[in-house]
């Protein structure tokens, strides 16, 4: 049975910015400079031995950013353009302009604690934003958007090819967990919709802990319940600043998995570098 966690009183009350999957606390980082944590010297090869593997979710695990790319588009295609007389590509730079005005303000008292519980607001609050810079100034339009654009996101929403068959080779081998930002809600419906909730034995979520990646809390959260010393801790993502780093800045290992061949951040850095999840069981 996975881990259900409960924000602390202490972690509440922390402002941190979490990582970059595309929910809008995680976009947040990548306008700010980077937490300097520091990289081991190595040969890219896993340290043994390793007695429990986690994974960072969205990307990782499943295909979050083009799904979301995808359903914001059916959504603004559908209900903006024929109202704006606009191109999508004009609509589309309208969003991401709210959007990143959203971002920057993600970690005020306002939102924050909104966002925790459920990414509803601030979601709404950017397509408000986005009609409001159309001259479309609709804010029962904003919040049909809204909730279609989350439900299509969801509908839309599936694992990649191989995580699966990666999670049942390692779940009889390692205790498995998962570290995820973004709101509780949404987080924990994406682990059900994806029939993999069971697979972990924890489970922890930005909007449930109260802190994001790459904080050291979350992940001292993972280790305490463990009970396993960092350097035996294995950690997978595709943020390396978020999911490598933040792993790193606690004494796990860390492998990056670069499914889309993007330029390494650090080409000297000893971590593994993985481009589907298949990979990880030749390691293990």
């Amino acid at each position: 049975m996975a881990a259900r966690v409960a924000p602390s009183q202490s972690t509440q009350r922390t402002r941190h910015a979490p990582e970059p999957n595309s929910h809008l606390g995680s976009v947040l980082d990548t306008l700010r400079e980077p937490e300097s944590l520091g990289l081991p010297s190595g040969d890219g090869k896993l340290k043994q031995p390793v007695r429990a593997v986690g994974f960072d979710l969205d990307d990782t695990l499943c295909v979050y950013m083009p799904v979301a790319h995808q359903a914001r588009q059916q959504i603004l295609k559908q209900y903006v353009v024929p109202r704006v007389n606009l191109p999508l590509e004009t609509v589309e730079q309208h969003y991401r302009t709210a959007f990143k005005s959203i971002l920057e303000e993600l970690h005020d008292e306002r939102w924050y604690p909104l966002y925790l519980r459920e990414g509803h607001p601030t979601r709404t609050e950017t397509f408000r934003r986005m009609l409001h810079s159309l001259n479309l100034p609709d804010e029962a339009l904003a919040e049909q958007i809204s909730r279609e654009y989350a439900a299509l996101r969801e509908q839309m929403l599936h694992l990649h090819e191989e995580a699966l068959e990666v999670l049942h080779a390692l779940r009889g081998r390692y205790p498995l967990f998962v570290i995820t930002n973004g709101p509780a809600y949404e987080q924990r419906r994406e682990l059900q919709t994806l029939g993999i909730e069971d697979l972990f034995d924890i489970i922890a979520i930005e909007g449930e802990v109260g802190i994001g990646k790459p904080h050291k809390p979350i992940f001292e959260f993972v280790q305490r319940q463990l009970g396993v010393p960092p350097e035996q801790i294995l950690f997978v993502g595709n943020s390396w600043e978020h999911d490598v780093r933040g792993a790193l800045g606690v004494g796990w290992q860390a492998a990056w998995i670069n499914r889309d061949n993007l330029p390494h951040p650090h080409p000297d850095s000893p971590v593994p570098v993985l481009t589907n999840l298949r990979q990880l069981l030749e390691r293990l």
